[in-house]
């Protein structure tokens, strides 16, 4: 028997290079990549589970047989190596897995084993070599049998293993681990090749679909175990087959449970996906936009035009006719919706910004988040960035959607194209707004109080740099990030 801990670094915030650079902030439910692992996890082991993006500390006195770290996100890389660090002090074996170890192994090898790709058929491997004491320094997916189904979550393992953690955790940060959104799957993969994305680095376009009865069974359970407030999907490639993703959507329809997804405006423009997503359940719909300039989409991020497919309302000649049928199909199904954008500052312009500002509040969104493009290393975006001499910086704490990374055109700074996004971002969050959402229909609603929290949380940032500037001691604001 083993104790095993598993780990979710937080970030190592670096937002000071800049007046306007922004903190960007980690999804804060529960990781899946972990989940996935706990669930495969032999039960005579004891797992436990410390998220350091909630708040929980790491005591790295404990004695473990195995830590597993991931590093879903490039941003927690940094510290992913420092907890490695940290427990090899002490003599305990770690293994770093997520997708930025896996594609810089090299990199990750330096501080811990590495597990590089898909991990369901290298675990339990790694769990015997770790009982003899005998980790490899790389395990690597190709050496192990292809995966052939989609994983899945057991409810039971992982209550086990966060009961089972005796994690130090601040009461405000304690409200985050009741109030994440909980993670769930109806696949896995992507059969797509976009240049910005590491799936098909990971998964090399291949895709696995849950069963609808394991859903069903795996919803039942979660219910029971976590009562969770709301559940989020977190498909590559959500509703890639028509017909499974309406049969998962029914058995979330008959739990009578709320969620939220992510989906691509080809797929709402697509029947009656929507309505579908209304009538199940979905708070709200996240719509990956990314770009209203069609050279950013083909040339940059490699999804070219959108896509038409028999019975689609697109236009392949104008994305934002494209992008209004979407939203036009979420406001008849009365369908709340977000829309994610990505600043390219090679090719975008500040004009291009304040279009993507103009049209969002036109949209009747609840939220619009602006971003820049991240080159997220292992992807042929970074590589052809790289090969350019665009990017600014390696430091992986910075690769947060939020700093900017890539050296603009047209003769502006990167602090001058950096302060745009600030002020086009306050622009899409204004103070004023919030009286409106909390007299308005949607009020406190899931939906809303991430707009809320982001409008202050920014500006708030912003004041506490410039009070620092001005004063010889720091200035700290209640519940603000360190």
């Amino acid at each position: 028997m083993m104790r095993i801990l598993f780990v979710n670094p937080d970030e190592i915030r670096q937002i000071e290079y800049s007046d306007y650079a922004m903190g960007g902030y980690i999804r804060p439910y529960f990781s899946p990549a972990l989940g996935m692992l706990i669930s495969m996890t032999p039960r005579h082991h004891r797992a436990e589970y410390v998220d350091e993006i909630i708040g929980e500390k790491i005591d790295f006195k404990k004695r473990y047989d195995l830590v597993a770290i991931t590093t879903t996100w490039t941003i927690q890389a940094r510290r992913a190596y420092q907890i490695a660090d940290g427990f090899a002090k002490h003599g305990v074996p770690c293994i770093i897995g997520g997708n930025h170890a896996s594609l810089r192994i090299e990199e990750a090898s330096r501080y811990s084993s590495v597990a590089s790709g898909m991990a369901e058929n290298m675990w339990l491997q790694i769990l015997e070599d770790a009982e003899c004491r005998a980790l490899r320094p790389v395990y690597r997916a190709e050496d192990f049998p292809a995966v052939e189904e989609c994983a899945w979550f057991d409810y039971r393992k992982i209550r086990t293993a966060l009961d089972n953690t005796r994690a130090y955790i601040d009461p405000i940060s304690g409200l985050s681990r009741n109030m994440r959104p909980f993670p769930i799957l109806t696949s896995r993969g992507c059969p797509h090749s976009c240049k910005m994305c590491v799936t098909p680095e990971i998964y090399h376009k291949k895709y696995f679909a849950i069963d609808p009865d394991l859903l069903e069974e795996q919803l039942a359970v979660a219910e029971n175990l976590f009562k969770p407030f709301m559940y989020m999907f977190i498909d590559e490639y959500f509703g890639h087959d028509r017909e499974h993703t309406s049969a998962c959507l029914r058995k979330f329809g008959e739990a009578k449970v709320k969620y939220g997804v992510q989906v691509t405006p080809n797929l709402l423009c697509e029947g009656n996906l929507a309505r579908e997503l209304a009538e199940t359940g979905c708070v709200v719909a996240s719509i990956g936009l990314e770009s209203l300039n069609a050279e950013v989409l083909d040339k940059d991020f490699g999804k070219a035009e959108p896509s038409i497919q028999e019975g689609m309302e697109l236009n392949d000649r104008n994305i934002e006719a494209t992008y209004l049928a979407a939203i036009r199909k979420c406001q008849e199904a009365k369908l709340p919706f977000m829309l994610f954008w990505l600043i390219n500052p090679v090719r975008n312009t500040i004009e291009d910004m304040e279009k993507i500002v103009d049209f969002s509040k036109k949209s009747g969104a609840v939220l619009s988040s602006l971003n820049f493009a991240v080159p997220l290393p292992g992807t042929k975006f970074f590589r052809e960035q790289q090969a350019k001499g665009n990017i600014l910086s390696c430091d992986w704490s910075l690769y947060n959607t939020f700093n900017i990374l890539l050296k603009p055109s047209g003769g502006i700074s990167a602090e001058e194209f950096q302060k745009a996004m600030h002020d086009n971002f306050i622009k899409l969050y204004p103070i004023t707004d919030i009286p409106v959402h909390l007299m308005g229909k949607a009020s406190l609603s899931i939906e809303v109080m991430p707009y809320i929290v982001t409008s202050v949380a920014v500006r708030l940032e912003y004041l506490r740099k410039m009070a620092e500037k001005a004063l010889p001691f720091p200035f700290p604001l209640p519940f603000m990030p360190k």
